[in-house]
């Protein structure tokens, strides 16, 4: 069996018993490892432990190794065929297939020299791996130029699997300094396929997530409105507190924009102001003939006492089809209505308030025209947050707001809205009984009919109660918790008349399980329901033992109406006695299916309302297949009228072979004939690349589509080349996980070599 290895230490840290010379004959094949004790303090800062086939030393100044030498100091080992340890210099000189490891991290090469106290030499002709990420290249040189400092000349480096060589990096010189994790490459190259695809003379980059001054990935691509398109990236490090980005678009249909982004975090503590600043200009536009550009500024400052901000969000764009032209994100091309607001907050415990005035820039689509929104200049809210005072729960809200118009009825409208309730629950059962009074006044300055002043006091009560069964169940050999939890709620509120006021901020609730169970049925102070009616529900839950997760839930529920209905908002009045039925379905039934579902059946005609239906397969991460139909036949649309919603929504990611991967969506409106969005794509896993092309098509407004292709080259571990398609399959495929994502691609070290002797 071996012996435990020799423990060494630097002259300086010799004691006396450790003067003394011994050598060792040359050991033959067979013997086994000779050792020196030196010392007897092993655990003392400093000490390093050698051993191998022969062994030969002056006390105090050096040692010389020969076959199978290990040595080994605080985390680290080098393994060499022959080392000498010159301990007055403290500097070790290892040839040999010598091998500097750390962790899992190595350094293979014909020749070490390291002196440990100054923390420099140099390594000939090594070859390193990188043990956490793969990665491994090979150099001429490393020079090791103090803590944290090295020197690497005419390296290599990649992520590719050995013996591939699909891609890797070769620079002339890189200068590593670790403590202020900088990174400079001078004459830097990328290889792909062995072709040049990106040359640099001289390029700095941060070793981890801080930021540093140079370009960005340039990104790249084509779409039907814009051509082909280029943008470059700069990044300005201006102060650890404070940067700016700056990015050139080149868009061959319609010219050079020129984008910037300023990010900023000011002043300390109770006056600290954070931001963000984003001007877009695109001079002459092609297309056009006209300079086209974008600007958003949002704020939020502190404003020296607890619980007080400011803010503003300002947005304007210089007109109706800016982001119809010029973006290819459905949430960007969708908007409307562009905020520009400032406010002041506050908040001290249950109390919040709001100070604010309000504006809109309408985007008009020339073939579905809407009504702009009112400006609130200004508007002022208090809340305070549902409180315990003597056995019950205290609430409130109050507003004073002017709303201005073009071409609407103008005027103020002030709200207060107190409310108190009494609660009572058990773990079995519980009741809530509420009241409050809705104050509202106005005072229009063009009234539709009567007086511009108009006074309500409406009194809102309601009774909440349920309960909740329990017991242990077991399905398919699984077992759960079931439960079985009825509840009514009764809502009580008398008729005032309201149909002939302007609608300042009010619109119809949408009909679901959360309105079922809520007082008012319009959002908005313009509208207070008239109700003597009851909701009727129960619920149904598998939960885990244990851990309580939900499993599956089914409820259904049905609300009872006492009178007529007689306030409205752009409606026909209900006389039914009941509403339509809502049942609603919604969990996760395995490990790998998921379904939602949600029905709403009209009784009295016999026909469906509205059917939404949900199913997603997820066997394993990076393989999902989601479908979704959507089913409303009469829905609001933005212009005041009514149209029918029905639309299929399939989306999937699947790998077809251990490479390629396919992913797409097909988002189509049935009612109109027309795709509102599609998406078709591939990705090819190479182990250390990935090639992602995909074709993306939007309605970006009623007659008008824009295509775009994205095409992108990510290096693992180094950088992505092209137009990133990343955000918008994140957005459109539930559940997306690149091919590459470090969940799908956990290496397995258990095959890896870890050299040694």
């Amino acid at each position: 069996m071996p012996e435990a290895p020799l423990p060494l230490r630097p002259a300086r840290e010799l004691t006396p018993a450790a003067s003394a010379t011994k050598s060792a004959s040359p050991a033959g094949p067979a013997s086994r490892p000779q050792r020196l004790t030196l010392s007897d303090d092993e655990a003392e800062r400093g000490v390093v432990f050698l051993r191998a086939d022969r062994l030969e030393g002056t006390a105090g100044k050096s040692v010389a190794a020969e076959g199978r030498v290990e040595l080994r100091s605080h985390g680290e080992t080098v393994l060499a065929e022959k080392l000498a340890y010159d301990l007055l210099l403290d500097e070790v000189h290892a040839e040999g297939n010598v091998v500097l490891r750390k962790g899992y991290d190595w350094i293979l090469g014909p020749e070490l020299t390291y002196r440990r106290e100054t923390q420099t030499g140099s390594f000939r002709e090594p070859a390193f791996q990188v043990g956490e990420s793969g990665a491994r290249g090979d150099a001429s040189l490393i020079v090791f130029n103090g803590p944290d400092r090295y020197l690497v000349s005419d390296a290599r480096y990649t992520t590719c699997v050995a013996p591939r060589e699909d891609w890797y990096l070769e620079t002339r010189e890189l200068d590593l300094d670790m403590a202020r994790q900088v990174g400079s490459a001078r004459d830097a190259t990328v290889r792909f396929m062995g072709a040049p695809i990106f040359a640099w003379p001289y390029l700095e980059f941060p070793l981890n997530n801080e930021r540093k001054s140079g370009f960005l990935v340039p990104t790249a691509g084509s779409s039907e409105s814009r051509g082909f398109e280029f943008a470059l990236p700069y990044y300005f490090n201006l102060a650890p507190n404070y940067d700016l980005t700056v990015t050139p678009r080149l868009m061959t249909k319609r010219g050079l924009q020129v984008g910037g982004q300023f990010r900023y975090l000011l002043g300390r503590d109770l006056w600290q102001n954070a931001g963000e600043a984003d001007v877009q200009v695109l001079p002459e536009d092609r297309q056009t003939d006209s300079t086209r550009y974008a600007l958003v500024w949002r704020h939020m400052q502190q404003l020296g006492v607890p619980g007080l901000g400011g803010y503003l969000d300002l947005n304007k764009v210089s007109d109706d089809l800016y982001f119809a032209d010029l973006a290819d994100r459905i949430a960007i091309t969708s908007q409307t209505t562009l905020p520009r607001e400032a406010g002041i907050t506050y908040a001290n415990g249950p109390w919040t308030f709001l100070a604010r005035t309000q504006s809109f820039q309408t985007l008009q689509d020339p073939n579905a025209p809407i009504v702009p929104p009112y400006n609130r200049v200004p508007q002022v809210i208090g809340n305070l947050a549902e409180t315990e005072w003597a056995g019950l729960w205290w609430s409130g809200f109050g507003e004073f707001a002017r709303f201005r118009s073009d071409t609407l009825t103008q005027g103020s409208r002030a709200v207060l809205y107190p409310q108190v309730a009494w609660r009572l629950a058990t773990p079995g059962w519980y009741v809530t009984a509420k009241t409050g009074v809705h104050l509202r006044q106005y005072d229009l300055e063009t009234p539709i009919t009567g007086d511009p002043t108009r006074s309500f006091a409406i009194p809102i009560s309601s009774l909440d109660a349920g309960l909740v069964f329990e017991r242990d169940w077991k399905l398919f050999g699984t077992d759960f918790i079931h439960t079985l939890e009825p509840r009514a709620y009764y809502v009580y509120i008398p008729y005032r008349e309201q149909n002939s006021l302007p609608v300042f901020d009010t619109a119809i609730d949408d009909y679901n399980f959360g309105q079922l169970f809520t007082e008012n049925r319009y959002l908005g102070n313009d509208r207070i329901g008239d109700a003597n009616q009851l909701t009727i529900g129960v619920s149904s839950r598998l939960l885990q033992p244990g851990t309580g997760a939900e499993r599956l839930r089914v409820a259904v529920a049905q609300r009872f109406y006492f009178e007529d209905q007689r306030v409205t908002l752009n409606e026909v009045p209900r006389s039914a006695s009941s509403s339509d039925i809502l049942l609603a379905v919604e969990g996760r039934i395995s490990e790998a299916w998921a379904v939602a579902g949600l029905l709403q059946q009209n009784l009295d005609r016999g026909q469906n309302e509205r059917f939404n239906l949900a199913v997603r397969y997820t066997p394993s991460a990076g393989r999902v297949i989601a479908a979704s139909y959507r089913y409303t036949r009469e829905l609001p649309d933005p212009g005041g009228g009514v149209q029918e919603l029905k639309q299929i929504d399939v989306a999937a990611e699947w790998p077809i072979t251990p490479q390629w991967t396919l992913i797409g969506r097909y988002n189509y409106d049935l009612a109109n004939s027309k795709i509102l969005e599609g998406i078709a794509g591939v990705e090819y896993n190479g182990d250390c690349w990935v090639l992602r092309a995909v074709l993306h098509r939007l309605a970006t407004t009623v007659d008008q589509t824009n295509t775009s292709f994205y095409i992108q080259l990510e290096l693992n571990g180094l950088a992505r080349v092209g137009t990133s398609p990343l955000d918008l399959l994140r957005r459109s495929v539930p559940g997306y996980v690149p091919v590459n994502d470090p969940s799908l691609t956990q290496r397995d070290r258990a095959a890896e070599p870890l050299p040694e002797f």
